[in-house]
């Protein structure tokens, strides 16, 4: 252990010091004068027609010829260029920042360039570097960009890195389907309602009609990517009742009830004399527990209220898995007929919530008693060790387990865990500036890095609750307050990311994508859990907002 702690120190060390040298190689861009603009008409995904031009000048006829064709004209404008380094290839791979910069290469009299749409379009960008150990991805995948460039000059991959210019450029893109920036300071219920509902569309379109969801996709193709698992449907099955909730649509019902029947059916398996969520020997308790939360959704909602059957009988799994202590154990072994008692992330809060919320239906103590046990664990011998006060896990489901829990059992130990993760969360919170990428609101791992959105979408989750029990509580107005800030900043640029339409002009079927959540700003994966965490963070705040209208207003 101590060797291990040792590599991942020593890891960490090297990494520092690379993003200092990045970080200070990356700002040292020239300005040219008069800037260069790379005008392309994009159709269906595709490059059709590219002019380059002097800025004041105006692009050819072909780039007209083009457009009344049909598609879509993007300027991208050459802000800073500087000279690039192509060996070590590593080297060369992390010097571009991801979806800002391209590459212009020069060769026998020819210029050509790769803008930052066209590695965006070929979903480059962190694909070069993977540190696996830490879950870190940057740099581009120089093998696909230097066959890009050979292509355009019509020399060998060789040849380019050999004998071409090469030069990296900072661009700056206006396109038709560019939409006004929000804010924290400009966020508006409005906004937010219109991205429940994109994002729920999305989902609610990509179901079949037995009730299974496109699970993963890639936006630029609209490409099915395969893969499938019970917890994450079950996520997006509590998102879409939620919505059908708030809106009362009757498509969105039946797009829920559908998807729970298929995990109540096809999902359903026994763990001994129970019955579980989950395939195979080896059941994770995680399938069970989100299956719970989308299924108390459905019939504390009214949506149907025939699957409280199906509730019942998975609540007394759920508990069956609990040890005196509170903890859970997070697997059962079909084979041997016995729970294992091994614990991963995620698994005993998702439980605790499922519990939470299963009591305001069956009224069962024992849901109650199990529930509350599990979060006092979560929040107390879970973390007992010399750094419990500075470091914190993935506690977004536990701290949603506070809300739920808050009416029938308030535990201040378990506010104070939660506001102390949330300031943890504002101290590595990305602010405008601190990076080149659109990341105010986002979790950093640093300048250098592409910020991933589900992180922010499911600690948002987490912030309603906490805020929700902060004003409850009589938290100082001064922390709420910050909590607030924090909250709506990481709001603001999940709606700004979320494909509303996005970049259409980059997209085979911008229709058949619009609504979802990437993985980040570059990654344009869209798997169901993504749209999921970002929406159902929109709906508890919309819900949250609300009822402080409703309370200003003197309403019920």
């Amino acid at each position: 252990m101590f060797r291990a702690a040792l590599r991942a120190v020593a890891v960490y060390l090297v990494l520092l010091a690379a993003a200092c040298v990045l970080t200070r190689w990356v700002t040292s861009l020239h300005e040219s004068a008069p800037r260069e603009v790379v005008a392309s008409v994009w159709r269906h995904g595709e490059l059709v027609e590219r002019a380059v031009y002097l800025e004041g000048q105006r692009h050819d006829a072909r780039i007209d010829r083009a457009l009344e064709q049909g598609g879509e004209l993007v300027l991208e404008t050459i802000v800073g260029e500087s000279p690039i380094v192509v060996w070590p290839e590593v080297a060369f791979g992390i010097s571009l920042v991801p979806g800002h910069d391209g590459v212009k290469a020069a060769l026998g009299g020819r210029t050509v360039h790769v803008t930052p749409d066209e590695l965006l379009s070929r979903q480059l960008y962190d694909h070069g570097l993977h540190i696996p150990s830490i879950g870190i991805a940057l740099g581009v995948d120089t093998g696909a960009l230097t066959t890009m460039l050979a292509d355009k000059l019509q020399a060998s991959r060789e040849t380019v890195l050999e004998q071409a210019s090469l030069r990296r450029i900072r661009v700056a893109r206006k396109a038709e389907s560019d939409r006004p920036r929000i804010t924290a300071q400009n966020l508006r219920r409005e906004d937010v309602r219109e991205a429940v509902m994109a994002g729920a569309s999305y989902l609610a379109r990509g179901l079949s009609p037995e009730g299974r969801f496109r699970y993963t996709v890639k936006a630029p193709g609209n490409e099915d990517l395969g893969g499938y698992d019970w917890p994450r449907h079950a996520g997006a099955t509590y998102f879409i009742a939620q919505v059908a909730a708030m809106t009362k649509d009757p498509s969105l019902a039946d797009a829920a009830r559908r998807a729970a029947s298929l995990m109540t059916d096809s999902g359903l398996s026994t763990c001994g004399s129970l019955s579980c969520v989950g395939e195979g020997n080896s059941i994770g308790l995680g399938s069970t527990a989100l299956a719970v939360v989308a299924l108390a959704e459905i019939v504390e909602k009214k949506i149907d209220e025939r699957f409280t059957f199906a509730l019942v009988g998975l609540t007394r799994f759920l508990r069956s898995q609990q040890r005196p202590d509170g903890e859970f154990m997070h697997y059962y072994d079909r084979g041997s007929g016995r729970p294992v008692d091994i614990q991963g992330l995620y698994y005993s809060s998702e439980a605790t919530l499922a519990l939470a919320k299963a009591y305001r239906i069956t009224k069962d103590p024992a849901d109650l008693d199990a529930a509350v046990r599990a979060l006092r664990y979560l929040v107390g011998p879970a973390w007992s060790f010399f750094g419990d006060r500075y470091y914190y896990g993935e506690e977004h489901w536990t701290c949603q387990a506070l809300g739920v829990l808050w009416p029938h059992a308030p535990d201040p130990k378990a506010l104070d865990f939660c506001l102390r993760w949330q300031a943890f969360g504002r101290a590595i919170q990305q602010r405008e500036g601190d990076s080149f990428f659109d990341a105010d609101g986002s979790i950093g791992v640093g300048p250098v890095v592409t910020p991933r959105l589900t992180p922010v979408a499911s600690r948002c989750e987490a912030a309603v609750a906490t805020l929700d029990v902060a004003r409850r509580a009589g938290v100082a107005s001064e922390e709420v307050a910050l909590l607030d800030d924090q909250l709506r900043r990481a709001l603001a640029l999940l709606l700004r990311q979320q494909f509303r339409p996005g970049p259409r002009h980059l997209f085979k079927s911008p229709e058949a994508v619009e609504g979802a959540m990437p993985g980040s700003e570059v990654d344009w994966e869209l798997r169901i859990d993504y749209t999921q965490h970002t929406g159902s963070a929109l709906v508890r705040w919309l819900d949250l907002e609300d009822a402080r209208e409703r309370a200003r207003a003197g309403q019920p």
